[in-house]
């Protein structure tokens, strides 16, 4: 079994904006089980009296366009990346996007998260509720066919402070 993690560096929140994409382009001869995606606001910036980030989980039907592309393997901490945690490598045609500015098209809408971006609230510091699981423990991962992906992106009202991603998922060969 093949098992990844997909390291999505912090960025300034922003309304609308599209944090990353993860894409199964035909060819890839696997299915993807995402076994999680952990939204992380970082308390390294300093923010005061603001609203919560409302961050939604969606499937894509096309691959994201623009932004910067994810390596394999890399070992920057501002740049995004995969890399393996067990078995083999990932396939080239599984594709990630930093801020894609194109394609990424909006699919069914997953699931919902609020975070909070004051850094003086102890919540803003616990770890935010997975959200493909949400803390059941059987409950299967999110299927990512061939063809397909996923995003997070921000709604519609806009926020300060930073938030990353970490992302773990698995090959599932076809």
């Amino acid at each position: 079994m093949s098992v990844f993690r997909l390291f999505v560096p912090k960025q300034s929140v922003g309304a609308d904006l599209v944090y990353f994409d993860l894409f199964n382009a035909s060819g890839s001869g696997s299915d993807l089980e995402i076994l999680g995606v952990l939204p992380v606001y970082s308390g390294a910036v300093a923010v005061t009296g603001l609203v919560s980030i409302d961050l939604l989980l969606t499937r894509t039907s096309a691959v994201g366009t623009g932004g910067t592309a994810a390596t394999y393997g890399g070992v920057s901490t501002t740049a995004m990346t995969i890399n393996g945690m067990a078995g083999g490598m990932c396939p080239a045609l599984i594709t990630a996007r930093l801020t894609p500015s194109g394609g990424a098209t909006a699919g069914a809408v997953i699931s919902w998260r609020s975070i909070f971006s004051e850094e003086t609230a102890s919540s803003s510091h616990i770890p935010a509720v997975d959200m493909v699981k949400m803390g059941v423990a059987d409950m299967p991962g999110l299927m990512v066919s061939v063809g397909s992906g996923l995003r997070v992106v921000q709604g519609a009202v806009a926020s300060v402070g930073t938030v990353g991603f970490d992302v773990a998922f698995r090959l599932i060969r076809k």
